[in-house]
């Protein structure tokens, strides 16, 4: 007997009806007639879907001395609240994760508090030694910024003899002083094209411009290794309409691109030429954002929704945001398959406005706020039990991918 049957339009490669069977947290199988006897049977109504969970890349989950900020709590729910039952947490906390303590400790805390599953970026040590130590805590890659770009090509050796995968925040740091301008990132992205082998693993984050984008995308026909990675507010987002919006609390790095740009960024989404789709979730509280300039948004509760309101794409969001993001950190999740496990996401078409006054995330400041989305997340399950479901949490022991 399964534990679960889940009947209705599910995306398994195509959007179609079916019944996935579900056992032990686990996919066993998706066919078009019941395969057998369920304790508990899941029947979606006329207006939902059934996808994948999301895996993402790139969240801030702040914590310790950023509490006010973010939690690793109010964090992780808003991942669920955005049907995200994996997230890669960064390592710019305060304390820095530089350390194999420090990252151990991360990781404790995490298990201890987080409401689903997680990776841990760790930032460049200070002494080479110390990256076998950050391997060894739970660490699955180290997270390089602008100032630590000089040092990226022993960096990157080092890292992949220890088996740390390698994310690289692209901005020239001599040219930032003048203003983040397109031109920092793509200086940036050039040098590094210069340096990595055929073989190199390296992710570029959070790329906001479609000639940085041209330029590794050039690149790897020859060096399979090398991914991009993008943000919502880069696809789908421009300067002139955001501070419009939220005026000078319109900061994140990369900056916010021209209408023109973000045409752009969006034709190479639609020709498949990204890798991830990421939010760059970074939290500040308003009173940050207008006085200090801190840089960045929430973006865990709107990145699918958003996705699927602006491209209507399941496959290519299911593609960027589920199936190969998993696959990077090596999970069996992504995909609405036997063998998978059963982290799923059930979304209605239903139309709602962003209210940032509503979001579980502490921060409150999105360049979005106002629009009408066309999808809402009404239930997540992780292995095959219901951890979220119109605003309620179920919190379950949270599984550490490395």
């Amino acid at each position: 007997m399964f534990d679960l049957a889940i009947h209705g339009r599910v995306y398994a490669g195509e959007l179609a009806e079916a019944w996935v069977s579900i056992k032990d947290g686990v996919i066993v199988k998706v066919s078009s007639e019941p395969a057998g006897r369920a304790a508990a049977t899941l029947e979606l109504d006329d207006a939902q879907i059934l996808i994948p969970a999301a895996t993402d890349l790139h969240v801030h989950l702040r914590d310790w001395t950023q509490a006010e900020k973010e939690t690793v709590e109010t964090g992780t729910k808003s991942a669920l609240a955005g049907g995200v039952t994996t997230v890669a947490d960064m390592p710019n906390t305060v304390p820095k994760l530089e350390t194999g303590e420090l990252v151990e400790a991360r990781v404790q805390l995490l298990k201890d508090r987080s409401f689903v599953d997680f990776a841990i970026h760790a930032a460049p040590p200070a002494e080479s030694a110390e990256l076998r130590k950050i391997r060894r805590a739970g660490a699955f890659a180290l997270k390089l910024y602008p100032p630590d770009l000089p040092s990226f090509r022993g960096l990157l050796k080092r890292a992949g003899s220890e088996g740390l995968k390698m994310a690289v925040h692209a901005e020239d740091e001599k040219m930032l002083a003048a203003g983040r301008s397109p031109e920092a990132e793509l200086v940036a992205v050039r040098k590094i094209l210069g340096e990595v082998g055929p073989r190199s693993q390296v992710r570029f984050a959070h790329l906001s411009t479609s000639e940085a984008a041209h330029a590794v995308l050039a690149k790897k026909q020859s060096h399979a290794g090398l991914t991009i990675e993008v943000a919502p507010h880069h696809l789908f987002m421009d300067s002139r309409t955001s501070m419009a919006r939220i005026g000078e609390a319109s900061r994140v790095n990369p900056q916010l691109r021209s209408q023109a740009n973000s045409r752009a960024m969006r034709g190479l989404l639609k020709e498949g030429c990204f890798d991830f789709y990421a939010t760059d979730h970074a939290p500040h509280t308003l009173k940050d954002k207008l006085t200090k300039g801190a840089p960045g948004f929430p973006g865990l509760e709107l990145a699918l929704p958003l996705f699927l309101t602006k491209t209507e794409d399941v496959p290519l969001l299911c593609r960027m945001f589920c199936e190969a993001p998993a696959a990077y950190l090596g999970t069996r999740k992504g995909k609405i398959s036997p063998g998978y496990c059963a982290d799923l996401v059930v979304l209605s078409r239903r139309r709602w406005r962003v209210d940032p006054e509503k979001f579980v995330s502490k921060a409150r400041v999105t360049p979005f706020v106002g629009e009408e989305l066309r999808f809402a997340v009404d239930q997540v399950l992780m292995r095959g039990s219901t951890v979220y479901r119109e605003g309620g949490f179920v919190r379950h022991p949270a599984l550490l991918a490395r």
